[in-house]
């Protein structure tokens, strides 16, 4: 299961390289990956989950996918794009992959003797 974190935290890092080495010149998608990583780690850890059966996973990655998005958003306007659908939808779907990251880590550290 902490395999399984560490792989769907790199995805957003992954579709950043695949864009940056299609075009050659597109690096925004690895500032924006770099932002929402920035915003799940500050989540992350301020609501370090010590005790419970993980519980408390659920609400951690919860508040790892909203500040995620929102500063994934952030650098993406930062960068010149427009706010649209298809911000929003590359936001929410790198945050998502940190939330589920964030989640499945929580269990992983929980499921441990």
């Amino acid at each position: 299961m902490h395999a399984l974190s560490i792989l769907f935290t790199t995805v957003p890092f992954a579709f950043g390289l695949i864009r940056a080495a299609q075009t050659g010149v597109d690096f925004r998608y690895l500032w924006v990956a770099l932002a929402a990583l920035c915003g799940a780690l500050a989540v992350a850890a301020s609501g370090k989950v010590r005790r419970g059966k993980g519980e408390r996973a659920g609400a951690l990655a919860t508040g790892v996918f909203v500040a995620a998005t929102l500063c994934a958003m952030t650098a993406a306007s930062v960068l010149g794009v427009r706010v649209g659908p298809g911000m929003l939808v590359v936001a929410a779907a790198f945050a998502a992959c940190f939330a589920a990251g964030a989640f499945l880590h929580v269990l992983a550290r929980h499921r441990r003797p």
